[in-house]
């Protein structure tokens, strides 16, 4: 007598949570009916690329100038040549700015890698991706400005002190409304990318 051949074994069904991942994954990689994206995607390539190059430039030629000489105190170096004049004499500032403008461009290489990737910008995760990276590239971009004006403005002046403080609450006043505009426009972006998947969900529950 023959044996009889295995059974097989009923998979187990998706836990809730696994079958509400799959869906958000499902529908998240589905590509968006969108006749602006091949558009949209080559002004924000263009867009990162060139602030990738401002940043890199902020890098290699920083706010304030660079030393053209190599000094030394009795038999000390106060500072070299090529080294930037503001970290020296606003390190404070300084350092900030150098962490803001590797953001920046840390950010925008990301933005150009992920282009470069192949992805299609119709897809709604690549799209969601690229609007937080360069969310985060202008920014810091933003931000690195500001820390630049601080660094470069002279504090032991009173007058100038004075100008440059009222400059100072204008470019932070303008940083806030930044904020709350790309803030906005995050959460506008975000509630349009969802709510059809919020409409899914509804219909099938």
């Amino acid at each position: 007598m023959l044996p009889s051949p295995p059974q097989p074994q009923p998979q187990s069904p998706l836990t809730g949570a696994k079958r509400f991942c799959h869906w958000i994954w499902d529908y998240l990689a589905k590509e968006m009916d969108d006749p602006m994206a091949e558009r949209k995607a080559d002004a924000l390539l263009v867009a990162a690329s060139v602030i990738a190059a401002m940043n890199y430039q902020a890098g290699v030629s920083p706010p304030g100038g660079a030393y053209q000489d190599t000094r030394m105190v009795n038999g000390v170096i106060e500072y070299q040549a090529g080294q930037a004049i503001a970290a020296y004499v606003s390190p404070y500032e300084y350092k900030r700015f150098s962490i803001a403008n590797t953001i920046s461009f840390s950010f925008s290489m990301t933005t150009m890698f992920l282009f470069l990737s192949g992805l299609s910008l119709k897809r709604r995760i690549f799209s969601f991706l690229l609007t937080a990276s360069m969310f985060t590239t202008i920014t810091a971009t933003t931000w690195s400005y500001k820390l630049a004006m601080e660094a470069t403005t002279p504090a032991h002046d009173d007058r100038l002190k004075i100008g440059w403080d009222k400059i100072s609450h204008l470019v932070t006043g303008a940083l806030i409304m930044w904020f709350v505009v790309a803030g906005i426009a995050i959460i506008v972006f975000t509630a349009n990318l969802l709510k059809p998947l919020v409409t899914e969900y509804r219909q099938k529950t």
